[in-house]
């Protein structure tokens, strides 16, 4: 496991309403072929795990398996994901309509974009990048 530093940030459409966040935290990453995961602690509380294999993307996050969320992202296509809040589920599906990885010398950055919906509702559009190194 490689120590990094990791500089999030992520924009939330919901209606007509924007929201952008920016947060930094220390983490770890380990590379094994062509898998990539990164772990890390969100506002110094909430832990959230990245798995990143060929176009694929998955993000746990969450404290617990009462309270947590669970995404998976696929280029194209639909994918369900779970928020858990204090034990009530609420299954939701994504339509990733990007999602890159790039390396530069001792940066790496990840950027996903994509819908979410409940049912047919669509409850935003979301864009998120990270920034490790």
């Amino acid at each position: 496991m490689t120590d990094i530093t990791i500089n999030l940030t992520s924009k939330i459409t919901q209606d007509n309403d924007t929201e952008t966040f920016t947060r930094t935290a220390p983490g770890k990453m380990t590379e094994d072929g062509d898998i990539i995961r990164i772990s890390y602690t969100e506002e110094g509380a909430i832990p959230v795990k990245v798995l990143l294999k060929d176009d694929k993307l998955l993000i746990r996050r969450g404290v617990d398996h009462n309270n947590y969320s669970f995404m998976k992202f696929v280029p194209g296509e639909k994918e369900s994901c779970r928020y858990v809040v204090e034990g009530r589920q609420m299954d939701m599906v994504s339509v990733t309509n990007l999602l890159e990885y790039t390396e530069d010398e001792g940066s790496h950055k990840l950027r996903v974009e994509y819908d979410l919906f409940n049912g047919l509702y669509l409850i935003g559009n979301y864009a998120v990048t990270l920034i490790f190194t």
